[in-house]
């Protein structure tokens, strides 16, 4: 089977000192502010695909402190829309401002390749794909050890995957159980340690910039 790379972004703010057993999945140190925790999310998908509107909601349902809106504006914090690649089948990125809270995100979907393996024995995959990219943007990583939800990446990638789990509510939780201030000290995931490297791009002050990482590969 050919193997087709997803790119993902997600970079989760700055954690207070917590911890959960069973949840360990939080990307970086950033995350959506204190006083945005409703973005709106707009899509602009146009494939039968995507049922944006209810990824979205199964994200809001799960009753965190992140509680993301569909909006049928033209404009919101976070917009899904459909693009090509041939290395990835979504991408996830955020838009880090000068405290390091993420106050933009965009999710690209690849309806081609996603259209494809859908027809080709991977029913579910462009849920699971538009349910993980969603997650990365409100914050969460990979969640390799619990194989049924859609932030695992390593698992089998269809209609089982299609949905978060209460590890990925545990971790949001925790997330979201945090102070504004701006980033310092270590950070997960490779993120720099601000108070030896204050050059580092995701230390600096000023007007923001995007941020777009992480790969997974289909089986």
């Amino acid at each position: 089977m050919k193997k087709v790379l997803s790119a993902a972004v997600v970079i989760a703010a700055l954690l207070t000192v917590a911890t959960v057993a069973s949840a360990d999945h939080s990307w970086s140190v950033y995350h959506w502010p204190g006083d945005n925790l409703s973005p709106t999310v707009v899509d602009k998908t146009s494939s039968p695909l995507y049922n944006v509107p209810a990824g979205v909601t199964e994200w809001a349902n799960l009753g965190t402190p992140i509680q993301p809106i569909p909006t049928d504006a033209n404009k919101g914090n976070i917009t899904v829309r459909e693009a090509f690649s041939q290395s990835w089948l979504g991408l996830a990125r955020i838009f880090i401002d000068e405290n390091g809270h993420i106050t933009k995100g965009e999710v690209k979907l690849n309806t081609q390749y996603l259209d494809y393996y859908e027809a080709n024995g991977y029913a579910g995959i462009a849920d699971h794909v538009l349910c993980q990219e969603i997650g990365h943007v409100l914050g969460l990583g990979h969640n390799r050890t619990q194989d049924d939800t859609c932030m695992n990446d390593q698992e089998f990638v269809g209609s089982d995957l299609t949905s978060p789990n209460f590890h990925d509510t545990e971790q949001l939780n925790v997330i979201y159980n945090h102070s504004d201030a701006a980033p310092s000290g270590s950070t997960d995931e490779g993120g720099p340690d601000c108070e030896k490297n204050a050059k580092a791009k995701q230390c600096r002050s000023g007007n923001g910039f995007w941020l777009t990482v992480h790969v997974f590969t289909l089986p």
